[in-house]
């Protein structure tokens, strides 16, 4: 194996590698909290959600925040935020599992227009007259985009949190390209499945760029100035899009992908002071 080659496989395995723990960390998170804390696992059409709206003192309805996976991924990577007992208290919440995840066999669905027409049931659950809050992580965060691009009138704000976004950024790396001739049972199901939604994904961001002005709502993004599997641009990108929103960007040093659930507090403290009036 010559020395180019070489080095092309020690960083596709460090990529796997990096994919393999992101996944893994995914669950883990599952599992501290545990699905038994939350709702019973409902189904709407070909997606699954958890469902937490505790009452009230007063009848006013809570505003709803839908959390959206990114790749791969399950409603289960934001169970902590569904089971904390301060969001709980603000919000109306449910986290989706997106098509194409709901068993392993599912087939993918790559299209962000499919993603964003499934959650649009999930939208009108809102009942406080608001509209409804999206939070995406990662490839949840042009699903989320998209959804907002399609439903303006449904949707109230945006949080990204370590998303994708900017084309140049955003589409499939070297690495995408060689899993595409990988055996599923050699890359896996789940890797193999995020591979199948990351290769169609930059023609859509190209698609998406003259919308990103239409959004009008606040916006909140999160990004870690050391992510691996997001390039921290990808904020920027956005930042620079949203000429018509108000945008708060939170740069959080030295954090990585992870962000999501290392800085669980800081996000829902200030999603909490940004759209909870």
């Amino acid at each position: 194996m010559c020395p180019t080659s070489a080095l092309s496989m020690i960083r596709l395995i460090t990529v796997l590698t990096w994919l393999a723990l992101f996944s893994v960390n995914s669950i883990a998170q599952a599992d501290t909290v545990g699905l038994e804390d939350a709702s019973v696992v409902k189904s709407l059409s070909n997606i699954e959600y958890v469902e937490v709206n505790t009452g009230l003192a007063s009848n006013r309805a809570k505003q709803l925040i839908v959390f959206v996976h990114g790749t791969p991924g399950s409603l289960t990577a934001f169970l902590s935020y569904v089971n904390d007992p301060i969001m709980q208290e603000n919000f109306h919440m449910i986290s989706v599992t997106r098509p194409g995840w709901v068993a392993d066999g599912d087939a993918k669905v790559p299209s962000l227009g499919e993603q964003a027409q499934a959650l649009e049931p999930i939208l009108r659950m809102d009942r406080s007259g608001k509209g409804a809050l999206l939070m995406g992580h990662s490839f949840g965060g042009p699903v989320i985009a998209r959804t907002a691009m399609d439903y303006p009138k449904l949707v109230a704000g945006l949080i990204f949190v370590a998303s994708t976004g900017d084309p140049k950024l955003s589409g499939p790396r070297w690495y995408n390209r060689f899993a595409v001739v990988l055996p599923r049972f050699i890359l896996g199901s789940s890797l193999k499945g995020a591979n199948a939604e990351i290769m169609p994904l930059r023609a859509q961001l190209i698609a998406m760029e003259p919308r990103w002005k239409g959004i009008t709502i606040p916006v909140l993004i999160v990004q870690g100035d050391e992510d691996l599997l997001v390039n921290p641009r990808n904020a920027d990108f956005m930042e620079r899009m949203l000429v018509n929103s108000d945008v708060t960007y939170l740069q959080l040093e030295g954090m990585g992908h992870f962000v999501l659930w290392e800085e669980s507090e800081l996000i829902r403290d200030t999603l909490i002071d940004i759209f909870n009036d």
